[in-house]
């Protein structure tokens, strides 16, 4: 008879737990312990890779205790602002969200079961640094930047510039996000989030495409489109070849082909390389058409 290999699914290696109680507390006991230490925000990543033995930390310092950090607040001026412990699930249900930010409530309701969108945070899915990561797409087209507190201050680092390689980001050891910054998208704007989902135990995506697109006063230019990718490169990366021969341009089917084509081309997949790209064709395509649509 075959060994099971769900053995790992029943314990965790041993740890140290802390929970402090503000943001300054966190960053000091991970300035104290560095590489030794993980954060804990909604768990459902971590824990699944500690039960693997694919990560053993010393220390889980959980976050969850800090108050303020799962707000959802929007000023037209100031735009939107969500607290990195924000579930998946509040963002999806959030009203304002899903008026203004369609994209990233679509990406909100996408990701797993109930049960995880209840536990899993904002935060957590964009640290955890994924190239598959379904909120990071529409937060490229959105712009988003976030924010990073650390013993040293304050930086704020745009969302395309926070991932350097696969579960690799530019987050120090001692820094803690605790705000994701979303500006107001531009009068006669839409967007959608499209994906295909590689069917496994954890319906990761195969590919993920968000897009925006801003047309001119009169509604017959697009004034600006966004393209965002997410499982078709090492990182989740903007489209910027793309957009670029439809910015400016009359929306036309031919165009919108060619724009499909091009971000395809652009997409460096980790495997099964000359499908994603057929796949990334079909949805650049599919929500350009649908983006547009919704506008007029």
């Amino acid at each position: 008879m075959a060994t099971s290999n769900l053995g790992y699914l029943l314990t965790l290696p041993r740890f140290n737990y802390l929970a402090p109680k503000t943001v300054d507390e966190a960053c000091s006991l991970l300035d104290k312990y560095q590489g030794a230490a993980k954060v804990m925000a909604g768990g459902t990543d971590l824990l699944v890779s500690m039960k693997k033995r694919e990560i053993s930390p010393q220390y889980i310092i959980n976050i969850k205790a800090i108050p303020g950090l799962d707000n959802i607040h929007y000023s037209q001026e100031d735009g939107l602002t969500i607290g990195a412990l924000a579930t998946l699930h509040s963002i999806a249900n959030s009203p304002i969200i899903k008026e203004k930010f369609v994209p990233l409530a679509t990406a909100g309701r996408k990701v797993g079961t109930p049960q995880v969108r209840n536990m899993a945070t904002i935060g957590g899915n964009i640290c955890n640094g994924g190239p598959s990561q379904d909120t990071i797409p529409s937060l490229l087209i959105l712009e988003a930047e976030l924010k990073l507190i650390s013993p040293q201050g304050v930086r704020v680092v745009p969302v395309d510039k926070f991932f350097t390689a696969p579960f690799q980001t530019v987050l120090n050891q001692a820094e803690l996000l605790t705000e994701i910054q979303i500006p107001t998208p531009p009068p006669g704007s839409s967007g959608c989030y499209q994906w295909l989902t590689k069917i496994t135990a954890s319906d990761e995506t195969l590919v993920g495409v968000a897009v925006l697109i801003t047309l001119d006063s009169a509604g017959g230019l697009c004034k600006d489109i966004r393209i965002g990718l997410c499982s078709v490169a090492p990182t989740p990366i903007r489209a910027r070849q793309a957009e670029e021969l439809l910015r400016g341009k009359k929306i036309e089917d031919e165009l919108v082909e060619k724009v499909a084509q091009v971000a395809a081309d652009e997409t460096r997949p980790r495997s099964r390389a000359n499908y994603r790209r057929r796949m990334t064709s079909a949805l650049v395509r599919r929500a350009i058409n649908e983006a547009w649509q919704s506008i007029r």
